[in-house]
Parts: structure tokens; sequence; C-alpha cells
């Protein structure tokens, strides 16, 4: 999910065969769930509440012209967040309105079980004895121990509320653990938790909360996307309300993990949004979430929003509608060797790191002693706008990102292969070297009034860039302008020569 803040913030991505079209949103509306997760009552809300404070909504992206309005993203977490009090953002919006949460320090995790201990540490959780699949899972998971397993049998299990995790458990479906079983490969073989037709609750079916070293494992998430168009929920996310079309959320979880999960086919908004420091996700799938080609519909495959120390590696973003994957604060954190690939739709980018149009880089914006390399990134027949953007611009005009190495990375068949604009500052810099990018349109943004080329690698004169000086050919810069928003809805030109 991107964030939107200017009054022309840019839309959704549509696709007709290989063209790419983005039209332009006007200014954003807010979201009364939100709204209520920040009020100083959300504080008392227990787990398991209507209104479960912590959530990010999504970023108002492209739908129809200026007659369309969208809604800023935000964060609010109000039992495991303090919210950064500090008035108003650069663009004027009300500082409550802006993805602005701040981890609170970790509570001590809970100690390790004694041996002697006589309760299971695995509890199979059957979800197929005719009851309702929510409450059975629920009550499997809020009776087992911590560090235990609950385990789900292989099959399709509806589930038309959400279930909650707030300890240390591992969720997995039954007979994986140690095998070679493969959910991104088979996701027959596994648990699916399917949204219901109907399915209304914030944050997805599945929201790990407030708590630490909980693991997901050969699962797959399915938000049921064909079947809800016509729910209140769809009515939802067109009108900006997206945590209804999340598939699943982390929220301050200290220590998770998520391995082998498939998530896919999301309303809106994002296939799964991570916010927690030390996590580990691997070998995971995000794959269909959302819908470019219809107004307010559009998904990220995977959010994160804050994970310090943290790996990200070995996963696949397929054809998700928003952003392949996104991240916001992953000081000292690796994310390597991920894939993304668009064929079936087209996305803003690939990959991205920025700062959800935060200046505070205790939460946001902050890559210090982070790598970014060998992720490949195939857009296919230019459905990608950029393959890998680094820095916030041109979505809003907060401070550069810090840090980071970005290299041995790949981007074939984006509009702009790498475009870093809003990146590093003198004392840190962003170290770019060793990547390649193949298959860039030579033209410009035609509805653009300035000259803006396509371009293999752009970096703005705004961000500090630390280069090897014998950089390849194909692997040093080739472009040097701002970014503008008018890019996001602009067709291609072939240059005049």
């Amino acid at each position: 999910m991107r964030l939107f803040a200017s009054a022309t913030a840019a839309a959704a991505v549509l696709t007709a065969g290989s063209s790419l079209a983005i039209v332009m949103l006007r200014s954003p509306i807010g979201d009364p769930v939100f709204e209520r997760a920040l009020s100083p009552q959300a504080d008392r809300r227990l787990r398991g509440a209507v209104d479960v404070p912590g959530t990010v909504s999504g970023r108002r992206r492209p739908a129809t012209p200026a007659r369309e309005t969208g809604s800023i993203g935000r964060v609010a977490n109000a039992s495991g967040y303090d919210l950064d009090a500090g008035g108003r953002s650069p663009l004027g919006i009300a500082t409550s309105e802006i993805a602005a949460v701040v981890p609170r320090p970790a509570a001590p995790p809970p100690a390790a079980p004694d041996a002697s201990d006589s309760v299971s540490r695995v509890m199979y959780c059957h979800l197929d004895t005719g009851g309702n699949a929510a409450t059975l899972l629920q009550a499997c998971i809020d009776r087992a121990p911590a560090f235990s397993s609950v385990e789900i049998p292989p099959g399709t299990y509806t589930l038309d509320r959400r279930v909650v995790v707030s300890r240390p458990v591992t969720l997995r479906t039954a007979g994986t653990a140690g095998t070679e079983v493969s959910c991104v490969a088979s996701p027959a073989a596994c648990a699916t938790l399917l949204a219901s037709y109907d399915f209304i609750d914030p944050y997805g079916v599945l929201l790990v909360w407030n708590t630490g070293s909980v693991l997901l494992q050969d699962l797959v998430i399915d938000g049921n996307r064909s079947a809800r168009l016509a729910s209140t929920a769809a009515r939802w996310c067109e009108r900006g309300r997206t945590s209804s079309g999340f598939n699943a959320a982390v929220l301050n979880c200290e220590g998770c993990s998520v391995d082998d999960v498939v998530s896919t086919n999301a309303l809106c908004g994002t296939g799964l949004v991570w916010s927690g420091g030390r996590a580990a996700i691997g070998r995971s799938e995000f794959r269909d979430n959302g819908d470019a080609q219809t107004p307010h519909m559009w998904a990220d495959g995977l959010t994160v929003v804050y994970a310090p120390d943290s790996t990200i590696a070995g996963n696949r973003f397929v054809d998700n509608s928003d952003i392949g994957l996104i991240v916001g604060h992953a000081a000292r954190s690796r994310i390597e060797g991920n894939t993304v690939v668009q064929r079936r739709q087209a996305a803003f980018a690939g990959l991205m790191l920025d700062n959800f149009n935060s200046n505070d880089l205790d939460w946001r914006g902050d890559f210090r002693g982070a790598t970014i390399a060998h992720n490949l990134v195939d857009c296919g027949a230019q459905h990608c706008l950029f393959g890998i953007q680094v820095g916030p611009s041109p979505w809003y005009p907060t401070r550069n990102v810090v840090g980071g190495e970005l290299f041995g990375n790949e981007v074939r068949g984006a509009r702009v292969g790498i475009n870093i604009d809003g990146a590093g500052v003198r004392l840190a810099p962003l170290s770019v070297f060793g990547n390649t990018v193949e298959g860039v349109p030579d033209g410009r943004f035609s509805e653009c009034a300035r000259l803006i080329p396509t371009a293999a690698f752009n970096i703005s004169p705004t961000s500090v860039v630390r280069m090897p000086r014998d950089a390849a050919p194909g692997a040093a810069p080739d472009a040097a302008h701002l970014s503008d928003p008018c890019q996001f809805w602009s067709a291609v030109a072939a240059t005049v020569r």
C-alpha cells in the first residue's frame, strides 16, 4: 500500500494488453475505522473487540479522474505503539492521518516451557467437525500453551470472522513439520484459511497481535476476492477503508516468522502487513492480491511497515496490483533473493524502500546497515512503472530515506528500471553497485510538461548515492532528473531523434 499525500495523489495502474495507464486521484478522505483506532478509548479496548487497534490503511491509488477521492494510509496501534503528536506533515496533513507508529519497548518474552510440563506441545485442531471454523480455530489457539504448535489438517476452511494470535505459538498445516511439503509448490496439500463471502473484520482472517516468537508456517491464506466483490467489505475498499480487504496482519510482534506461506486474492490493501523487529519472512509467495483495473481495489503483496534486524529472503511476489514488496524501515536487515514477477496486471513498483510519509527516522525510512541484494524484478512487457524504487519521491516531499546497500539486483522490462529519488544523506548515503537493468523502452513520458525520459537507472539531484567510479556499462546511471507524479498516468512516447 502506498501513501498518497498530495492533492493530486497517485492512482491505480490499469492495464490493457501490454500497455500501462495510470489515472490520478484527488485529496484524501478519512477512515472512521482508523480514527477509532487512534482515539484514547482505543487503548482500553481488549483483544477480540470489534475494532482491535492497529492497522495500516491502503494507499490511495489511481482510479478515475478528479471526481474520485482517496484516503491517506495510516498506522495506528493504540495498545502497542505511541502516536507521534507532532502537529502536521510538510503537506499540511494532520499527523494522526499519516502512518505514524513508534514501537514501545517490547515486553520480556514469556519464559520457555519447563521440560516437565505435562501439557502436549502439539495441538491438533480439527476444523472439519461441522462447527464454525473460526470459532474452533480461535479456541484451539486460546487453549494452546506458550511455545506449543497448533496444527490444522489439510483442507479449505471458511472463516467468517478474524482469528487472533496473541501468544507465542506455531500455527501450521498438520503433518508438514520436518517434511518437504511446500504450500507454495502444492497449495492443495496444505490448510487454506479462506475468507467468507461476507467477511468484514479488519486486518484479515488472521491477526498476530502484540506478542512475540510466533511462527506461521505451511499455510495458505486466501482473501477470496472474486466471491467478495459485491460485499460490504468491497464497498468499504472503494471508500478507502481498506483494512477489511487485507488477508492478514502481523502487528507489534517481536521475533516473529513466516515460512512457506501463500497469501493470495486479497480484496484490497495488502496480502500481509507487518510491523515488528527481528522478523524472518522467507520461502513464501504473495500472489494475485488486489485488482489494478478496478478503482480502489489494488493491493501490495507484502507491506513491511517496520522491521529492523530482520530477514526478508527467498520470497515470490506475483501479479500484485500496487507494489510487490514495500518496506518502510529495515535498519540492519537483509532483503535478499526475492523474485517479483508482473505478467497479468501492472504495478507501481516491484520493490520499494519508503518512509510512509514520515520524517522520523526512529521508525520510518532508516535502512542503515541494510542490504537489498540479488533480487529479481521481472516486469514483463512494461507492467511496472519503476522496477526498484528507493525513496518517497514522487509521492511526497518528506526527508530522504537513509543508508542501505543496493547491489546485485536485476530488473527487466520496467519503464524506469531503478529510480532513486529521495534517498541518502551525506552521513548516510545509499550505496549502489553491480545491478543490471534490461528491457527499458526508449522514450519519454508524453503527458509530463517537462521532458522526463524512460531510464534504466535514474538518480535524482536530491539523492546522495555512493557508487564505484568504474561502474560497468548498464550499471551506471543514465538519467539524473526529479521524478514527477505525471509519470503515474503518462503514456510513453517514442523519442524523436
